[in-house]
């Protein structure tokens, strides 16, 4: 079983719960990270950020998939829908998002 964690430092990091072992540093964000999202499967992290993008790590890899970016201020929620196909982003722009996870 995995947790993620965001921070100030512009990362995310997934553990493992039982050993508490760092699994993988997600580093790419120019910004602080304030929203952390597991699609229903799990094998997915949404991570949204104040430098206006989000992104899609597969938890597996810790490789980035897909740079979701279209916002104009910083973000402040992210979301998946439960089937995984998709994901909402919320934004002090006063705009939500809604993005194919499939093709970003």
């Amino acid at each position: 079983m995995l947790v993620a964690t965001g921070s100030m430092d512009h990362t995310a990091k997934l553990w493992d719960v039982e050993t508490g072992q760092e699994i993988f540093n997600l580093s790419g964000h120019r910004a602080e990270i304030v929203s952390l999202c597991f699609n229903t499967d799990g094998d997915k992290l949404m991570t949204a950020s104040f430098d206006n993008t989000a992104k899609i790590w597969d938890v597996c890899t810790g490789q980035c998939i897909f740079t979701l970016e279209g916002h104009t201020g910083e973000l402040s929620c992210g979301q998946f829908d439960f089937t995984g196909d998709y994901c909402l982003t919320g934004s002090i722009d006063k705009t939500c998002k809604l993005w194919d996870v499939g093709s970003g």
